[in-house]
């Protein structure tokens, strides 16, 4: 079944043959979120073994996080399937029984949904009174923080609308995946040796462009031993793979990436997937040499926000059974001309709480939104005060003053977590479908393949010396592949995350798809090379 975007070539006998007597190019991707896993399972079904996945966090999965509590799973992360004609991700679900009906109420519309498509939202004023939805419309402010919510933005007025026209949608229902979204994630894991990823393992500084600018070693000395290749997760064995006495002394490696334990691991090629907020926060420690300036600028000119959820969970539900969401409206806000809140008011931006459904799934709880810097506001409250302030916030809007604490409360923290920053990206104003290219452009930059090939080839009778810029194509495959030569290695670079799908930023499918797509980038490479070097 077609994915909605090519997500890599099949095995071809010139790449599997060269893999096995060129050598194997050491590939370390950052990060085991969707685009990690998808790299570095498509890179392994070509025939690439040396491959490592470094995760910074002791899971995998990176903005998918599924909570079992009791009989029920909460989505902490990513949700929804959006789309289902020709998305990854609904393919790779649908193929492994994860959107089944297990209600008869599903099972009679022929669709897993989150929320009853049943029954009335109820509008509540802050002075606990029940408006018509007509009414609501004039409140205007409520529309904004439920749009920006689901933008990841501060406000709506952040956002380029010109740019948003880029976003494409996948045709088809949105679902929900009963068992979790983790299960997504655990079916890309099952394809990864155990070996290959390595748990709690987070990168202090990818140093890049290393064969160029030195004779021969890394540029920084390891300072940990052990070989990089094991699995260093919850009840996995390490395993060391074979390696040659004084093998990565003798030779030359135009990336090494420094992890915060010390070690340092050489590579050939690294996929970095952070966050765009990890971006934000860190590119100037995290690369060396820093990143070209077109890069840092579309890192700055792109948005990334916090949207955390809020679930609570009670003994009885104090909704009637025709209500599927409370939506909140402050009748002191309607002509109100900004949507930032002082700190101590951060709970004015959470706009309403939806029932989940169905009860026989969830039991009786309510899922509450909130974005921008009241969120991360809230991720500084414990639990208890942000129990309380709900309570009283359903209390007075409700205008009953009976209802009792929840039994229990779960939210998210993606702002104030040093391994995301953010949500999830939006093309912010000033920003456009262009700086999102920049951002998933490789390192180095050269010119077109095209022109490198014809350029260095021709000066090959004539003369050795490489020029600058110039790129070692698969039509020069004894330079290319011998890193003694003083050559720039092409793709040091790559990075992948939904930030870099220009199409489908801010979704899973964006993810998974960016992370095939820089796979894709090293073995239409390398297979190329073979070709032309057999």
């Amino acid at each position: 079944m077609q994915s909605c975007e090519s997500s890599g070539d099949s095995a071809d006998d010139p790449l599997s043959r060269g893999l096995r007597r060129r050598g194997q190019p050491r590939v370390v991707v950052i990060g085991a979120g969707l685009a990690g896993l998808a790299a570095a399972k498509a890179l392994l079904e070509q025939g690439f073994t040396h491959v490592t996945v470094l995760e910074a966090s002791r899971r995998i999965g990176g903005r998918v996080q599924s909570v079992k509590l009791g009989h029920a799973t909460f989505e902490l992360g990513a949700t929804w399937i959006h789309g289902s004609h020709g998305n990854p991700i609904y393919h790779l679900a649908e193929a492994n029984g994860l959107l089944e009906e297990t209600t008869d109420g599903e099972r009679s519309v022929g669709r897993i949904s989150l929320y009853s498509k049943n029954g009335v939202a109820c509008y509540l004023t802050n002075h606990g009174h029940r408006i018509p939805k007509d009414v609501v419309e004039e409140f205007s402010d409520l529309y904004n923080e439920v749009e920006s919510c689901e933008s990841s933005s501060h406000s709506m007025d952040e956002v380029s609308l010109s740019a948003f026209g880029e976003w494409t949608e996948i045709p088809g229902a949105h679902h929900i995946i009963p068992s979790g979204f983790m299960r997504v994630v655990e079916l890309l894991a099952e394809g990864i040796p155990a070996h290959v990823i390595q748990l709690g393992k987070p990168v202090r500084c990818v140093h890049w462009d290393q064969a160029s600018a030195r004779p021969r070693g890394p540029e920084i000395e390891p300072r940990g031993e052990g070989d990089h290749n094991h699995y260093a997760g919850e009840g996995g064995q390490g395993g060391e793979q074979p390696r040659g006495p004084g093998q990565d002394e003798d030779e030359q490696w135009p990336v090494v990436v420094e992890c915060e334990d010390c070690e340092v691991i050489p590579a050939d090629h690294v996929i970095v997937t952070v966050s765009l907020g990890v971006l934000k926060r860190q590119h100037a420690s995290f690369f060396r040499p820093g990143l070209p300036s077109e890069k840092v600028a579309a890192i700055h000119r792109l948005g990334i926000g916090t949207t955390d959820k809020i679930f609570l969970e009670f003994e009885e539900p104090f909704w009637g059974p025709e209500c599927n969401s409370l939506q909140f409206v402050w009748e002191d806000e309607a002509e109100s001309r900004t949507l930032t809140y002082p700190p101590e008011l951060w709970y004015r931006k959470i706009c309403g709480f939806d029932v989940l459904y169905p009860p026989e799934r969830y039991g009786h709880v309510l899922s509450g939104w909130i974005c921008g810097e009241e969120a991360l506001v809230m991720e500084k409250c414990d639990d208890e005060a942000v129990a309380e302030i709900c309570t009283e916030m359903l209390r007075q809007f409700t205008g009953n003053p009976n209802i009792p604490k929840p039994r229990r409360i779960l939210r998210s923290a993606w702002g104030s977590n040093p391994y995301f920053r953010g949500s999830y990206s939006y093309t912010q104003v000033g920003s456009s479908g262009a700086d999102v290219e920049k951002l998933a452009k490789p390192l180095p930059y050269t010119e077109s393949s095209k022109m490198a090939v014809s350029v260095v080839c021709e000066e090959q009778g004539s003369s050795s010396k490489q020029q600058p810029g110039h790129l070692l194509s698969s039509k020069c495959p004894e330079q290319s592949l011998d890193s003694n030569r003083g050559s720039v290695k092409p793709m040091q670079v790559l990075f992948s995350g939904e930030a870099t799908h220009r199409k489908y930023y801010s979704t899973t499918h964006g993810a998974l798809l960016s992370g095939q797509r820089e796979a894709s980038r090293l073995i239409k490479m390398y297979r190329d090379l073979f070709q032309q070097g057999t």
